[in-house]
């Protein structure tokens, strides 16, 4: 306890703040760095990396790969980049370069915590605490120094942006603009985080808010535009509004990804979906059932079995029952909330979570989709403890953040295994090395070099993968199967 109240009490004018700030910053680089070694000691190039890496290496000039039309129909300008950058290094580095462009873009969260002031982030108390939820608690290895899903980390980015008023440094403005119109271009996450920023501008009628409103209308009308032309040229996304879509199955994601996920962490939100799926929908239509079968034989199965259908046969009672209860536990927080809390953190939190989870494939609401939505949350409980003493003899708050922590440490690694060859039980596998794999194409140029994730069986909560990603090393095959159409060209003909 006295350590945590010696960090409350150092802030940027205490002594020493900027060599515990460093000190901090060095132990979350080697922390993020070290989650899963290999991503480090023997850098991989990650499923959709490699059609903007094939892009950029046969480009004709460099801005040709940032006007490409490619896959998804919405633009990731920091993922182009990443493979823009490629070009300037051998192919055995590729991977490398990625890797660690990753990184940087993986660590801009915590400098922003540790490197500005703002109070919700005034002591180093509370700079560690919001950097240990970014790490651990809402963290899943899928966005783990990659430049594929950039996507979500820059979310988390905006809404540290959206909340700090503390904006008299001009360098700071000046970043928070570059950083704003990066996270724009970077996939669709901050555009529809949009309005709230035209509600702080309208709480502060401070002018920094006003240009954050002007990037947002500007540079999002562009990549609207680039939707809209990727859309009629034939270039898109899967659809994300597959038919027969059940909306009871996606609030269950929903549920279990933005809000059990990162309070008890992946393996509880697993069985939280699995066990609400499986009462909703039925133990015949569920793939477990003979799981459970083999698990618990005899007459304990038909016991557990027994249970489950009793919960079947009550299953739209139990999922009103704790839809309600939802309900109630948020209408009891708005009540106790002061503006900014219902704004910025409460309404924002619900509003991301849905939106983002109707708006992901199938409904389904990957852990990914959840990273800024479980940050706002532990946030939220984590500045309402902080502000206000009262709250601090709050003891189911205190235990469930500390929780939170500590699940996500103890899932640190595990969390990696399903994108990465690893097994903690059952059949080892292996993934294809980088540097291996182009040496494979310099003996035989028309090999195609695997990149990552690979083949890999099913490690009973992780799923099975069968997909092989390969990379192009002798064309754009990518670009060239879409038609190799470019945004420039493809915008003067819709008009």
């Amino acid at each position: 306890m006295q350590i945590l109240s010696r960090l409350k009490s150092i802030d940027s004018n205490s002594k020493n703040y900027w060599f515990y700030s460093l000190f901090f910053l060095l132990v979350f680089s080697v922390l993020i760095l070290f989650r899963y070694p290999g991503f480090v000691l023997e850098p991989r190039i990650w499923g959709e990396d490699s059609v903007y890496i094939e892009t950029f290496l046969h480009a004709s000039v460099w801005w040709e790969g940032f006007d490409a039309l490619i896959y998804p129909s919405y633009y990731l300008v920091f993922t182009r980049f990443a493979g823009f950058l490629t070009t300037f290094v051998g192919l055995e580095s590729i991977a490398a370069v990625v890797t660690w462009f990753g990184f940087l873009i993986l660590i801009l969260p915590i400098l922003i915590l540790f490197m500005t002031d703002c109070k919700y982030w005034d002591s180093l108390q509370k700079k560690i605490i919001l950097s240990l939820f970014f790490v651990f608690s809402c963290s899943t290895g899928e966005v783990w120094l990659t430049s594929t899903n950039l996507g979500f980390i820059l979310p988390i980015i905006s809404f540290l942006i959206l909340l700090d008023d503390n904006l008299e440094s001009k360098l700071k403005r000046i970043l928070y603009c570059i950083l704003l119109s990066c996270a724009v271009l970077n996939g669709p996450i901050t555009l529809i985080m949009s309005p709230f920023f035209l509600l702080r501008f309208f709480q502060t009628r401070n002018k920094q808010f006003l240009n954050y409103c002007l990037i947002l209308f500007f540079l999002g009308l562009v990549h609207i535009l680039y939707f809209a032309v990727s859309t009629n040229a034939g270039v898109s996304s899967p659809s994300r509004f597959s038919e027969g879509r059940d909306l009871v199955k996606s609030l269950i994601h929903i549920v279990s990804s933005n809000l059990i996920f990162p309070l008890f962490g992946y393996f509880l939100s697993i069985i939280f979906r699995v066990g609400t799926g499986t009462i909703y929908s039925g133990l015949e239509n569920s793939p477990y059932l003979g799981a459970l079968e083999k698990i618990f034989p005899g007459h304990l199965g038909e016991w557990i079995i027994s249970i489950v259908n009793v919960l079947v046969s009550m299953n739209m009672f139990i999922i009103v029952l704790g839809g309600m209860i939802l309900i109630l536990i948020f209408y009891n927080e708005f009540k106790k909330s002061n503006y900014e809390e219902k704004v910025y953190f409460l309404s924002l939190f619900l509003y991301l979570s849905i939106a983002l989870g109707l708006l992901s494939l199938k409904g389904q609401s990957g852990f990914r989709y959840s990273y800024v939505t479980g940050f706002i949350l532990l946030f939220y409980l984590y500045q309402r403890v902080s502000f206000n003493v009262a709250k601090a003899r709050n003891m189911l708050v205190k235990v469930l953040l500390i929780f939170s922590i500590s699940v996500g440490i103890l899932e640190y690694y595990p969390r990696t295994i399903s994108f990465t060859p690893s097994v903690l039980i059952g059949e080892s596998t292996s993934w294809p090395d980088w540097e291996n794999e182009v040496g494979l194409w310099r003996k035989d140029n028309s090999y195609l070099p695997k990149v990552w994730p690979y083949i890999k069986k099913t490690g009973g909560i992780w799923p099975e993968r069968q997909a092989v990603w390969v990379i192009d090393l002798n064309r754009p095959k990518n670009w060239e199967e879409s038609g190799r159409k470019k945004f420039s060209e493809e915008l003067l003909k819709l008009f």
